[in-house]
């Protein structure tokens, strides 16, 4: 409850903001993180730089969503950033259908018994499954779901959310640590690829959660 009252206190400073003008707003970061990365991934000259500069703007922007309660909450000059949430979380699932479209046959592959017989269904399948579980919390990210649902069994569902990112982190780990580990052992001659950066931003979006966590079971024990 600590934490749903600081929420709530935090929305009501913020003010009413129109729900067009957050989704506006998010869309154009989003397609200015998308512009970022593409430009990035060409210049690095990777391969297939138009489905990995999707994917990767669709992490950062969930990782962003699911970032700002921890920021937020111990530093103060970013709490106007709260009311966002929702939008970050929706825009990047958004990227991520869009991934998964470009990706088709990979998914695809998902239902042969060849790449389960051989093993190799974990990277395509961890996506999936976070993308699943983002569908879910898109569903019922409304207040006609919170009553139904109530309070807590909602709450309990948003949640499920920490746990798509850490899917996510295994899939850009199952894909990528190969890759980086060459990187690495060769010397770091070129710059970081995208994938080092988001497995990186991803680690401080799971930390950060950690923390905030511990610091709201510490105050709940004193209090």
């Amino acid at each position: 409850m600590l934490y749903d009252k600081w929420h709530n206190q935090v929305v009501k400073r913020v003010g009413p903001v129109s729900e067009f003008q957050l989704y506006v707003r998010t869309l154009i970061l989003g397609l200015v993180l998308f512009a970022l990365s593409y430009w990035y991934i060409t210049w690095l000259k990777t391969p297939n730089p138009l489905n990995k500069a999707v994917a990767d703007t669709s992490i950062i922007l969930i990782g962003l969503s699911m970032l700002l309660s921890s920021l937020c909450y111990f530093w103060n000059f970013v709490d106007t950033k709260i009311v966002y949430r929702k939008q970050l979380g929706l825009m990047g699932l958004a990227f991520g259908l869009v991934h998964i479209g470009l990706s088709f046959s990979t998914v695809q592959k998902l239902f042969t018994f060849a790449m389960w017989q051989q093993g190799k269904m974990w990277p395509a399948l961890t996506g999936a499954l976070a993308v699943g579980i983002f569908a879910c919390m898109a569903f019922v990210s409304n207040q006609y779901a919170a009553n139904v649902l109530g309070g807590k069994a909602w709450r309990k569902i948003l949640r499920t959310g920490y746990i798509a990112v850490l899917l996510i982190f295994a899939h850009v780990y199952l894909l990528k640590s190969v890759y980086i580990i060459r990187w690495y052992t060769g010397g770091m001659k070129t710059p970081p690829s995208t994938s080092l950066l988001v497995l990186a931003f991803m680690t401080i979006v799971i930390v950060m959660r950690i923390a905030l966590w511990w610091s709201l079971k510490i105050k709940s024990a004193r209090s």
